[in-house]
């Protein structure tokens, strides 16, 4: 497994973006936790949103979800102590929004990888998409999240000073050469299919590879007009 990260401020005056990316090697193998959040930018403090919602999602991959995996644990226990996690984050942020009079929110899109299997927590319009490129399935990219959104500006769904709302959860398989990507709408808005591809997993071998290739992306975005932070985190499974 190689991984990288990508995190640009672009024109905004602060970043509003936050990502985590935590691998650690148990006595079953190699687990890894990819997050992309994005604070709200019509409300306060994005920043602080998004920030608190990766800091507890670390803390949860090492106290909860590493042991649960080392003991074997199935995918619904998991599954649960993230929902644990991030309910108890959608109140904090609920009281700490009260307390100062203010509204605040982020998206939240998660990517747990154990074994051979993957779980996705996704809440908002930052995306998770796959790429596949071995000789036992078709190739290609997908998105496995779907935009929780209007199609314009205003979330259907997110984190932060509101009622708790149930996110997505997903589960699969990951086969050989899988690439997974988390990003932000600033990364992939204007993107096209030609400069996904740059990202196939068979034509990456290293993590500065990864890095160099999420970078050229970004500046490709600004390029062409992008104004919103741009975030993305990449990971190749071989």
């Amino acid at each position: 497994m190689i991984s990288g990260v990508y995190w640009d401020q672009g024109a905004g005056q602060v970043n509003q973006d936050s990502v985590a990316l935590q691998q650690v090697m148990t006595s079953r193998g190699r687990v890894m936790m990819a997050v992309v959040s994005d604070g709200i930018g019509g409300l306060k403090e994005g920043e602080v949103a998004s920030g608190y919602i990766t800091e507890r999602l670390i803390e949860n991959f090492y106290e909860k979800m590493v042991p649960l995996t080392a003991k074997g644990k199935g995918k619904e226990a998991i599954k649960k102590s993230v929902l644990r996690c991030l309910y108890d984050i959608n109140e904090n942020l609920k009281s700490y929004g009260k307390g100062k009079d203010v509204l605040l929110g982020a998206t939240i899109s998660l990517l747990f990888v154990w074994g051979r299997r993957y779980m996705i927590m996704h809440l908002g319009d930052s995306r998770i998409y796959r790429y596949h490129s071995g000789k036992f399935h078709k190739g290609g990219i997908r998105q496995l999240t779907r935009d929780h959104s209007d199609g314009g500006c205003r979330l259907s769904k997110c984190m932060g000073s509101f009622p708790f709302q149930s996110p997505d959860a997903a589960f699969g398989r990951v086969f050989k050469k899988s690439g997974f990507l988390l990003c932000t709408d600033g990364f992939y808005r204007k993107m096209s299919n030609e400069i996904f591809k740059v990202l196939a997993p068979g034509d990456i071998e290293s993590e500065e590879q990864i890095y160099i290739r999420l970078r050229e992306i970004g500046a490709e975005m600004l390029k062409r007009g992008e104004k919103d932070n741009l975030s993305a985190v990449y990971a190749v499974i071989g």
